[in-house]
């Protein structure tokens, strides 16, 4: 029995008026029950873990793997639920502090995040960091080291209690007491971070060879050189004996893991797990920090779906249909998550490739919805926010009437929400000059009959010149 084990054993339909103001568009919504079915704490944790990969400049499906290398871990070591429950969060959420501990410096010293985050085992973080930054080298490592920090303020806010934070704390912690933040060592450390911190070095090492046949076989040299250092001798053999079991491998390469994880949550009968408040929990905290990292005006997403919600009701949406409109507005750019820094704060034109880079998040965006059972049609909603009528727009150059309905008004309501805003080069226009720049684009840009009913509504309270200032100009 190792150390580790030793350790833990101490809804409601659309109305007939609904219908009648979306046919008044030209869009005929789809016959359902508003609000769809409400998706658990852990397949939101599950889906919104992706923004956090993307976020590192990973491909999403990092910490999807970190938290099924730590569930298949602590069944192999019969750890109790609680302990199973905790590492599950922590594992998904782990790096829920590397945007805003890292955005500032990755902005101002032009560095990528992967740069940072993809840091092979064994690599020095300092030595990476005199290497893209000779001059601001502490001062980067000191904002990597702080990430676990942020990570448990995010965590806090998502409602999770305090040995999840705790775990996601510690999971930068070594057995050798080299670790961040605190120099922990040994068993000073919980048992949940012991684990996150061994499946987050395990799906390192099997993610430096893209070959999964090749990078089991490299896996045991890979252990032998962490063992007594991140991990223990005794926590890397528990590791070897998981790596011989064929269908661990199996399930970790499936492509719909993501989507499976919240099977692999040990029941909890106290546990309150389908709620629509932390819909709009995990959804108002991802949009906070994708706008954080581009910096956004606070609460650029908020203010976007109260605009969006006026239109909707204008229209006479029910209630339900209102609900998740108001979610697709706020998280509508959490795939900003996924544009490095260094390219939402460039003061110049963009290069063609950096402009490929921020035209992928409405894509990212419905990547992250769509991992939510039920909510594919949010995703929908949420990917088209960029198209356009005349054809122009993107990922997908919809022409119009081919965007649902949902998303124009995503979309107008994100337009007007950045023209009275403030940009480096001008000052925030009034409700009335955005207006006029509106009216200029309708037909083109903006849903013409969207934009008609837009102009007729009262002056929006969310208009503000007084915002704070915003670096984003894309």
């Amino acid at each position: 029995m190792t150390a580790l084990k030793k350790n833990s054993l101490a809804s409601s339909t659309g109305t007939t008026s609904e219908a009648a103001g979306a046919e008044r568009l030209g869009n005929r919504p789809t016959p359902r029950d508003w609000p769809v079915p409400v998706p658990s704490r852990a397949e939101l944790a599950s889906a919104f873990a992706q923004a956090l990969d993307l976020a590192e400049g990973k491909q999403p499906g990092h910490a999807a793997r970190v938290c099924y290398i730590a569930q298949n871990l602590a069944d192999l070591l019969e750890l109790p639920n609680e302990v199973r429950r905790t590492a599950f969060y922590a594992s998904l959420l782990h790096d829920a502090g590397a945007a805003p501990a890292t955005a500032r410096v990755c902005r101002e010293m032009n560095i990528a995040e992967e740069t940072l985050f993809d840091i092979a085992p064994g690599v020095s973080l300092e030595e990476t960091a005199f290497q893209h930054a000779p001059f601001g080298a502490e001062e980067l490592v000191e904002a990597v080291r702080s990430h676990p920090q942020h990570g448990v303020s995010v965590t806090a806010d998502l409602g999770f209690d305090e040995a999840i934070q705790e775990a996601i704390a510690t999971h930068h912690e070594r057995w050798d007491g080299n670790g961040y933040p605190d120099g922990l060592a040994g068993e000073e450390i919980p048992v949940a971070g012991l684990l996150v911190a061994a499946a987050d070095l395990v799906e390192s090492l099997i993610s430096i060879d893209p070959n999964p046949l090749v990078a089991r076989r490299q896996l045991a040299s890979g252990l032998a050189d962490q063992a007594g250092g991140i991990i223990s001798e005794e926590m890397a053999e528990d590791v070897r004996t998981l790596m011989t079991s064929d269908s661990f491998w199996l399930g970790l390469h499936q492509a719909t893991l993501p989507h499976q994880l919240a099977g692999l949550l040990p029941a909890d009968p106290a546990a309150a797990e389908r709620s629509p408040v932390d819909v709009d929990t995990f959804a108002r905290t991802f949009a906070a920090l994708g706008d954080a990292k581009g910096e956004h005006i606070d609460s650029h997403s908020e203010r976007t779906a109260e605009i969006a919600d006026d239109i909707a009701e204008a229209l006479s949406f029910a209630d339900g249909r209102r609900e998740m409109l108001r979610v697709a507005a706020i998280g509508h750019d959490v795939g900003l998550l996924g544009v490095p820094a260094r390219v939402m704060a460039k003061p110049d034109i963009l290069s063609l490739a950096e402009m490929e880079i921020m035209r992928r998040h409405p894509t990212h965006s419905q990547l992250i919805i769509d991992a939510l059972p039920g909510l594919e049609e949010i995703g929908r909603w949420v990917g088209a926010h960029h198209e356009r009528p005349d054809g122009k727009g993107y990922p997908e150059m919809m022409e119009e009437g081919d965007a649902p309905i949902e998303a124009r008004i995503v979309t107008l309501a994100d337009t007007y929400v950045a023209l009275t805003s403030p940009r480096p080069y001008r000052k925030a226009l009034s409700h009335k000059d955005a207006l006029k720049v509106m009216e200029g684009g309708a037909g083109t840009q903006l849903d013409k009959k969207l934009v008609k009913l837009f102009c007729s509504l009262r002056s929006p309270s969310t208009s503000s010149r007084t915002a704070q200032r915003s670096r984003r100009t894309r």
